[in-house]
């Protein structure tokens, strides 16, 4: 009961931290099987990290923990003292983490191999850590600050521009261009990843369909097997100048098939034109919130709270 209230207290859920640890962990085991190895400082505070240890061997986790304070310090000022505080702990515990699991040996010394395999699991993380609302520092809570700020980028672009400077200054301090190269490749793969989980499954299919019989059975399958809604529109044919009901959906992609045996199984002669959408915002597709912390939610659910709406007409 007590770690129940306490979690309550901060805004946290068991969810949100089981987002933190699996993305810390995936964290740690990039640097310490991949990156650190293979002297791939592939930006963020990390990359620093990696670069003083092949200079001064000072512990990377260390290293990345006295790099954030002071933008967690920053941080404050923009998300608020609970946001900050927690990713302070966040930030130690992924420090522990690269520190703890240092013994592991490198993978591979195939860098470009490291790169695919480490800037995949890399970017898996930073998916998790906007799930989980918070951030693991560096440029990751300096992006996020950013995108508070201004969303003229996506997430995947800031990293690629902040982590960028860093390789760069990275490239400077090894002396070798190809470093340089293969840390740049493993940002762009990370970049890609986290953007494609935070919204690239967001995407849907439109369909246009052009019913000639057995409207209402089609539109009760759509209704009760596969719970999408729709819009019958009405039109004419240019050629035979006869009335045409034409259904308007969108589904995921993963209901694409289905709905193709409802129309087929109903109305074999059906015209249906399929459309691509790269995102969809309402009703029975979530959006993910890049930019919301803790405290915003919490606002919203007072604001919901004092004007009297339910939580179910939210969603």
């Amino acid at each position: 009961m007590k770690e129940g209230k306490i979690l309550k207290k901060m805004g946290m859920t068991w969810k949100q931290i089981g987002y933190i640890v699996l993305a810390n962990i995936l964290y740690a085991l990039t640097l310490d099987l991949f990156f650190v190895g293979n002297n791939i400082a592939a930006g963020g505070m990390a990359g620093l990290g990696t670069v003083v240890k092949y200079f001064f061997g000072l512990p990377v986790g260390l290293t990345v923990f006295l790099l954030n304070l002071p933008i967690a310090i920053w941080g404050i000022k923009v998300k608020g003292w609970r946001y900050v505080l927690i990713s302070v702990a966040v930030i130690g515990t992924f420090s522990l983490l690269v520190d703890l699991l240092s013994f592991l040996p490198c993978l591979t010394h195939d860098r470009l191999v490291a790169v695919v395999c480490g800037g995949m699991i890399y970017g898996t993380a930073s998916s998790l850590a906007v799930r989980a609302r918070t951030s693991s520092g560096g440029t990751d809570l300096l992006a996020k600050l950013i995108l508070t700020k201004s969303q003229k980028f996506s997430l995947g672009q800031l990293y690629l521009i902040l982590d960028g400077t860093i390789v760069l200054i990275a490239t400077i301090a090894y002396g070798n261009i190809e470093y340089g190269i293969y840390a740049i490749l493993a940002i762009g793969v990370g970049s890609l990843v986290t953007d494609k989980l935070n919204s690239g499954f967001n995407k849907a299919s439109m369909f246009y369909v052009f019913v000639n019989e057995n409207l209402d059975k089609i539109t009760q399958a759509i209704l009760f097997e596969i719970n999408r809604g729709g819009t019958l529109l009405g039109g004419t044919g240019l050629y035979t100048n006869e009335h045409k009901d034409i259904l308007f959906i969108v589904v995921s992609p993963t209901e694409v098939h289905r709905l193709e045996q409802i129309v087929h199984t109903y109305d074999p002669s059906a015209f249906m034109v399929l459309c691509s959408a790269s995102e969809i915002i309402g009703q029975g597709f979530k959006r993910l919130d890049l930019t919301s912390t803790i405290d915003d939610e919490k606002r919203k659910a007072e604001f919901r709270q004092a004007m009297g709406i339910k939580e179910k007409e939210m969603k």
